[in-house]
């Protein structure tokens, strides 16, 4: 009998979390932005879109996948992040940093699945999808503030 209830509740568990709930996933979106005439220039001079140095510094800083980052580059965006004092209402800079530090821990351990099976992976990313969303509201239910639906879908 607890065979039975173990294979519903992994059953039920799986169907849950199958696919990555889409308010966790990357998601593009289309902002309007007013750029300031002096960037607009530089990106000019250097030959860069302001979309591409505007998207290079969110994966980075966010300890998101691209390739070629370098732990410099990610350590030049906290740095710029913490001294613009982002979510200081909220959290602590220690707390801030902690954060940053898990999204760091947690992208290495992606990095370690390149080598695993099919079948592995899909287990693999089933679990992250869950720890990602636990991650989620563990931080921002902290303070005692609270999720609503559209909390994520606005951003």
């Amino acid at each position: 009998m607890k065979k039975g209830k173990s294979e519903t509740t992994t059953e039920s568990i799986d169907s849950q979390y199958s696919e990555i709930n889409e308010a966790y996933a990357s998601k593009w979106r289309t902002l309007e932005l007013f750029i300031p005439s002096n960037f607009r220039m530089l990106c000019a001079i250097l030959d860069i879109k302001p979309e591409r140095v505007l998207m290079d510094f969110m994966w980075k800083l966010s300890y998101s996948y691209i390739s070629g980052t370098t732990e410099k580059q990610r350590r030049a965006g906290r740095k710029f992040f913490l001294s613009c004092q982002y979510g200081r209402p909220y959290y602590s800079e220690k707390q801030i940093r902690q954060l940053f530090a898990e999204l760091k821990a947690n992208l290495k351990i992606c990095d370690t699945s390149q080598e695993m099976e099919d079948l592995e992976k899909e287990l693999f990313w089933k679990s992250n999808h869950m720890y990602i969303e636990f991650w989620f509201k563990r931080w921002f239910e902290q303070n005692g503030r609270k999720i609503e639906q559209s909390t994520l879908e606005i951003l």
